[in-house]
């Protein structure tokens, strides 16, 4: 349907050469982007700077539709089962094996990354890795969004801390934690995520710390020593709550709590930074970021990155123009990054520009050591399994053995399927 659809363009085209200039034949690229609030804003303001220069001037024009993320996947993956699907979306770096399983992707050319531009050596290398599963490329890499801490530095001051001194290890964020909690008024020492993806994600950043490896060398199991590890991630937050410096229960509005100097720590992404700030400005607050804290043998977190794939189907012409867009996102991603991302291309990382973002520059610093889930076909059912026995650990339902057994037992069923 996209090859027809385009062949009924390039026809009319060819009727109406004689009236209208050359720059106006632009192929057109259909592209799906799930970002919304100040990140739909950034990406729509990007799609039509780029129509209007780049675009223009290489015969290319890109059409925005944006499908909430609670929505995006479900229709994404309706619209390639019907061929219907874009010919350029944007996809999680850990959903990309799944969706090469089911044939919905197809697989970058070594040729058309080169013709377009793309080198590994201008990428981040654990990015550009990402985006490949079984040595194909799947993916071109956008963005990175490591987990960290966010501190009141308001708190910070009040309890006697250092506002621009953040806790660099588990000793010392127990000890600042206790000292904030120690202001009474209902504030919160800290606040980490009991339930959804931040337990998931939180679990990993810890167990990365302790241990590379998830999974055996062929992937058919957890990794040798997989329940020790899990048991010490699963116990570093739990030791916050049983001290009594982090809530029990879920909070909803936790960036508003930490507004109105209500919370002292949060252990959250880069990506809320655009909500603190709009706190920073509205209302007053003062904050700082910093790395995640390190407890286990060496400085680790999890992260996840965006990448641009190409639906299966997608005619040749439009892969070509698409990449066009790619190419030129990755040269001009300082926008993007102010959004609160890590810029996936050295320039954007490496240029002034970024480094007096103050924020981000100092995140960035994390890139180092950041993990990414593997590039495996179950990883978000993996994903799930991981969440729900984190769930249950925090609510006090299983202790840290059943939880920790749930995760063996459920991570052993879903490596079977894949």
């Amino acid at each position: 349907m996209k090859a027809m659809n385009r062949m009924a363009v390039s026809a009319m085209a060819l009727v109406t050469a004689s009236l209208m200039p050359l720059a106006a034949f632009a192929g057109e690229v259909e592209f799906w982007s799930p970002f919304t609030g100040p990140d739909g804003n950034a990406i729509d303001a990007l799609v039509k700077e780029f129509n209007a220069g780049a675009g223009a001037a290489a015969g290319v024009s890109v059409n925005l539709l944006i499908i909430p993320w609670d929505d995006y996947y479900t229709k994404l993956s309706v619209s390639m089962a019907s061929r219907t699907a874009p010919d350029l979306a944007v996809m999680h770096s850990h959903q990309i094996a799944g969706f090469v399983k089911q044939g919905a992707l197809e697989a970058y050319t070594p040729e058309e990354i080169a013709a377009a531009g793309l080198a590994e050596a201008d990428y981040i290398p654990q990015l550009w890795t990402a985006g490949v599963v079984a040595d194909k490329r799947y993916g071109v890499p956008i963005d990175a969004f490591p987990r960290h801490i966010y501190y009141n530095k308001t708190l910070f001051a009040e309890a006697g801390l250092d506002p621009n001194n953040p806790p660099k290890t588990g000793a010392e964020l127990l000890d600042a934690t206790t000292k904030l909690q120690a202001l009474g008024n209902g504030v919160q020492g800290m606040f980490f995520q009991l339930n959804g993806s931040g337990a998931v994600r939180n679990f990993y950043s810890f167990y990365w710390q302790y241990q590379d490896d998830l999974y055996n060398a062929d992937m058919t199991d957890v990794a040798d020593g997989f329940a020790e590890t899990a048991k010490k991630s699963l116990s570093t937050l739990k030791a916050f709550i049983d001290a009594g410096v982090s809530p029990k229960e879920i909070i909803a509005d936790s960036a508003a709590q930490f507004a109105q100097n209500k919370i002292g720590i949060s252990l959250t992404q880069i990506t809320d930074l655009p909500v603190y700030q709009t706190a920073a400005a509205d209302q007053g607050l003062s904050f700082g970021v910093a790395p995640l804290p390190t407890f286990g043998d060496k400085p680790a977190t999890f992260a996840l990155g965006h990448n641009f794939v190409i639906p299966r189907g997608t005619p040749p012409e439009a892969r070509t123009d698409a990449l066009v867009f790619v190419k030129w996102i990755g040269d001009n991603s300082l926008a993007w990054a102010k959004t609160g991302k890590m810029p996936a291309k050295l320039t954007t990382l490496n240029s002034d520009e970024f480094k007096a973002l103050p924020e981000q520059s100092l995140i960035a610093t994390s890139l180092d050591y950041v993990h990414f889930p593997p590039a495996l076909s179950v990883q978000p059912q993996v994903d799930r399994v991981v969440q729900t026995a984190a769930e249950a650990f925090y609510a006090g339902q299983v202790d840290v053995d059943q939880a920790v057994t749930m995760m063996v037992d459920g991570i052993r069923q879903e490596l079977a399927k894949k």
